[in-house]
């Protein structure tokens, strides 16, 4: 970039730059392979990075629009549409100007007084109708719970590469993760919410990237929860934590900028989510929804930073925010929780006196924890729940119960952000991805162009995770015993010795196919993933699919890192069955026994 100084006698009330030029070629995005800037015969995409608009300093605009564009072409960019289709308005300040242009056939809708559009980059009304139903209702969820939708429109635009951007009133959207079924009910409803957090309120990132863990909080966490699966989704965002950026590889959420590997998506992302969810439960639902209300009031159309939004949290609900404190912010790792010394005793005259203590077990400095605890009383259909607070390394509780406690459960919905004990995580994909070594056996035997597409899949894999190692079967006596193995390819020699290793009650896995719940998946007209379903074993997973197949499962399988076994079609790789493991016990769990009832004797208060 270059920088002017233009010096006048005099201010007048506008001024004119003319200036010509030639994008140029700025290289590729590492993770996608989209230029950074593109104007060719397929379409054209410009943003600041490409340098085509002068910028004032780093001050928020507002623009028109006018483009002259090839017959045929649609442009896209904030704001209102204008001049049938070549020009655009913004009326409220943007950080950025967009413009993406090409040979797209436009849908669009009317919904209470905005415009719904979808720009494909060839006909297909179905997949246009089926984003179009969808959207307003996403406008009319965050509308109530935040505040009016800030836009004249949301568009979603196809992208020949494979993107999932989100600007101010549009999102970005790769052709073939456009056409995944799940997008609708996971990236869409995150990009449109997107433009209230990062595209409404800016993110002022000296002060730390919130915009990210808040989305996925309000968008993804949400919408599980309303489906009874938020305690599930944030396992996974724990388990995400624990297999990509724990043991040193995570830093201070307060450095997080952007996504640029499965790491800094687990900070950025997971451990902010988590937090905010923690600021949920310390205000509780109204003033935490008052709080982003006010946050929204207070910095729309302006860059903010977490101090920001916890002062404007802690001023609507007039109490602190310990869990946005600086501790959860300025710190990298997290804390670890273990369960000792749980007993029950009955008491006379009546009831049960229970006692545990809770610890926290990292090497690091203790952090301010309140944690949630399941009891489940004798007669009693749920469970009662009390907390803990946790201020320093450890807490000895006694409590008071008129029924004798059965079964005593340490946060066992995942309410709080700590990193999971490798017993409390089932073995995972993700497991395997996030080891230090993902060791790729391929199947020598096969034929060449299967063995080829295996070291294809390989170069993929170590590309996207930095962790890659492959072998032939044929050249180890013995499986590494230094991280994760992938056994790859229906006629690997490790299948045969090895599939014992799959086995449990309802699956079996040998060189001929998989059967799952008495359902017999055959080679020739599957694809399929197992794991050995020991979690307290080094991760061992297999993988089988027709040789045509084994470049998409290669891409497919990175999304599915939570599940423990998953089938596809062989033809298309449409996904047929998708399912978690079991974990067989949780070290903050404990059972107890019948006992008889102590003599009698002092009751003290029960303290938390």
């Amino acid at each position: 970039m270059r920088r002017y100084r233009l010096e006048l006698e005099r201010v007048p009330a506008e001024i004119t730059l003319s200036y010509t030029g030639r994008i140029a070629e700025f290289g590729r995005r590492a993770t996608h392979g989209m230029p950074v800037a593109v104007v060719d015969a397929q379409g054209a995409y410009l943003d600041a990075a490409a340098g085509w608009y002068p910028r004032f300093d780093d001050r928020l605009m507002t623009f028109e629009l006018d483009v002259d564009a090839p017959p045929g072409w649609q442009v896209v960019s904030q704001g209102a549409r204008e001049s049938g289709g070549t020009g655009w308005r913004a009326v409220a300040p943007q950080d950025d100007i967009y413009l993406i242009a090409g040979p797209f056939e436009r849908y669009a809708r009317r919904h209470r007084g905005y415009d719904l559009e979808v720009y494909l980059l060839a006909p297909d009304e179905a997949t246009a109708g089926s984003y179009l139903d969808v959207m307003g209702q996403y406008l009319d969820l965050y509308s109530a719970l935040i505040a009016d939708y800030p836009y004249p429109k949301f568009a979603v635009v196809e992208n020949r590469w494979q993107t999932g951007y989100g600007m101010p009133s549009f999102t970005l959207l790769g052709s073939r993760v456009l056409r995944l079924p799940f997008i609708l009910y996971s990236s869409l409803p995150h990009e449109i919410l997107h433009n209230w957090w990062g595209n409404g309120v800016y993110v002022d990132y000296a002060g730390g990237n919130w915009s990210e863990g808040l989305t996925a909080y309000l968008a993804d966490h949400l919408l599980q929860e309303e489906q009874g699966s938020g305690a599930r989704y944030r396992r996974q965002a724990l388990e995400r934590y624990a297999n990509f950026a724990a043991e040193g590889r995570d830093f201070p959420l307060r450095e997080f900028r952007s996504r640029h590997s499965d790491a800094s998506q687990a900070v950025g992302y997971g451990k902010a989510m988590m937090l905010f969810h923690m600021a949920r439960a310390e205000l509780g639902d109204p003033a935490f929804v008052a709080g982003l209300k006010g946050f929204w009031e207070a910095f729309r159309y302006r860059a903010a930073g977490f101090a920001d939004l916890k002062g404007i949290l802690e001023q609507t609900a007039g109490q602190p925010v310990r869990a946005l404190a600086d501790t959860w912010l300025d710190r990298p790792g997290a804390p670890r929780l273990a369960l000792a010394e749980a007993a029950v005793t009955p008491l006379e005259p009546g009831g049960h006196a229970m006692r545990f203590s809770l610890r926290q077990t990292q090497d690091a400095a203790v952090y301010p924890l309140r944690v949630p605890v399941a009891v489940q009383l004798a007669g009693q259909a749920l469970p009662e729940w009390r907390f803990v607070e946790l201020a320093g390394r450890e807490a000895t509780v006694d409590w008071h119960f008129e029924r004798p406690p059965q079964r005593l459960d340490v946060d066992p919905g995942y309410e709080v952000f700590r990193l999971l004990e490798a017993s409390e995580r089932p073995a995972a994909l993700a497991r395997l991805f996030g080891a230090r070594v993902q060791w790729l056996v391929l199947p020598g035997d096969a034929a060449p162009s299967e063995l080829t597409a295996w070291r294809a899949l390989a170069g993929f894999w170590r590309e996207r995770y930095g962790n890659v190692r492959v072998r032939l079967d044929r050249e180890l006596d013995d499986l590494p015993g230094d991280g994760a193995v992938w056994l790859l390819g229906w006629d690997n020699r490790w299948l045969r010795r090895l599939g014992h290793r799959f086995a449990a009650v309802d699956q079996a896995l040998d060189p001929e196919g998989l059967t799952l719940g008495g359902r017999r998946y055959r080679r020739a007209g599957f694809a399929v993933v197992a794991l050995d379903p020991d979690n307290a074993r080094p991760p061992l997973g297999f993988a089988g699919a027709p040789p045509d197949g084994i470049a998409a499962l290669g891409r497919k399988l990175p999304h599915y890192g939570s599940y423990g076994r998953l089938v596809f079609t062989a033809e298309g790789l449409e996904n047929l069955v998708k399912q978690d493991l079991a974990v067989p016990h949780s070290p903050l769990s404990r059972t107890f026994a019948r006992t008889e009832r102590a003599p009698p004797g002092p009751r003290g208060r029960p303290r938390t």
